[in-house]
């Protein structure tokens, strides 16, 4: 598994050790953290490799005797901004999952499922977006991913290797990213140090689907035991989507505060490349056998407490603790 020391990689190694597999993670802890696989270290069926995916030969040995790949490894920041190298998505996205793609095929591993999103759709004029729109990704996060994706099923093909893309909705849960943190985590963090406001990228008009990430792995395990084409696309969320206005009072009313004053930055995107509204069309992944148990405000308030539960971020009165 790539990534699998990051948010939703984590928790996936531990449910498929729970499950009597053996899992070996390569991340490079670029925004995972040993902290979320600290409990797995002691299994004797988990191994953890610190290693760059740019470079195979820090861990091209570690697929040897492998039978699945579970590709989660991707630069963590959607955002990009004016000055950021224009290649870093190029780099960490698609060009490692080439990197990885070509050595699974000289392992002979067949299997491979990736972790794609749901920024690949861009602006999409359907709505909720279904599996076989055409997508047309605004941002280089997304193109990107897309990339990936065209790869796969390239590999797929040639070499008759069995593949899922998974297009994640937005994930939530407890654990926070060093880079690229979420909504959830920036307006926690922004309301500890500042109680009495709270900046709001865009017109807080954005509104994206939402899953728990406990909910994401289970998503995944289940397409990957019960879809058998031999290239599987899924989109894995809910069928609803929440606006960022209303994660803001969620998050202000779960901290206790009151009398916030909100201050939007102003336009539909939130950052260049934003997606401003989407809600995927989760039919087929349904149609499976699966489907959420929670909607995205449900989702988005679970994350909420569970975030400031593991971030020692209390109710107001208590906020001091937290400031850094």
């Amino acid at each position: 598994m790539t990534g699998g020391a990051g948010c939703i990689g984590s928790d996936l190694a531990e449910v498929l050790l729970s499950r009597g597999d053996r899992v070996r993670v390569i991340d490079n802890l670029s925004s995972g953290k040993v902290e979320h696989i600290e409990a797995l270290l002691p299994n004797p069926n988990f191994r953890f490799i610190e290693a760059d995916l740019l470079h195979r030969e820090q861990w091209d040995d570690a697929l040897d005797g492998v039978d699945m790949v579970y590709h989660l490894a991707a630069n963590p920041d959607v955002k990009f901004t004016l000055g950021d190298a224009t290649d870093k998505d190029l780099q960490q996205n698609l060009i490692v999952t080439y990197n990885l793609l070509e050595s699974a095929r000289e392992h002979g591993i067949r299997r491979f499922a990736f972790a794609s999103t749901s920024a690949i759709y861009g602006i999409s004029p359907v709505q909720p977006i279904p599996e076989n729109v055409s997508p047309r990704p605004i941002s280089l996060y997304g193109a990107t991913k897309l990339g990936c994706e065209a790869m796969i099923s390239a590999f797929s093909q040639l070499f008759g290797m069995q593949c899922w893309v998974l297009r994640f909705a937005n994930i939530v849960g407890p654990k926070v990213r060093k880079r690229g943190r979420t909504v959830i985590s920036d307006f926690l963090h922004n309301l500890a140090a500042n109680p009495g406001r709270l900046q709001i990228l865009g017109n807080g008009h954005q509104a994206k689907s939402y899953l728990l990430s406990n909910e994401c792995v289970e998503a995944i395990l289940y397409v990957v035991e019960h879809a058998h084409d031999p290239f599987n696309v899924f989109n894995l969320g809910g069928d609803d989507s929440l606006s960022v206005r209303r994660i803001a009072d969620i998050v202000i009313g779960a901290m206790g505060l009151e009398d916030v004053e909100l201050a939007f930055t102003g336009g539909e995107g939130g950052w260049p490349g934003d997606v401003p509204r989407f809600t995927l069309d989760v039919a087929a992944i349904n149609a499976l056998g699966w489907r959420a148990r929670h909607t995205s405000e449900e989702a988005v308030t679970t994350a909420v407490h569970q975030t400031m539960h593991a971030a020692g971020i209390s109710r107001a009165g208590e906020l001091p603790a937290c400031r850094q």
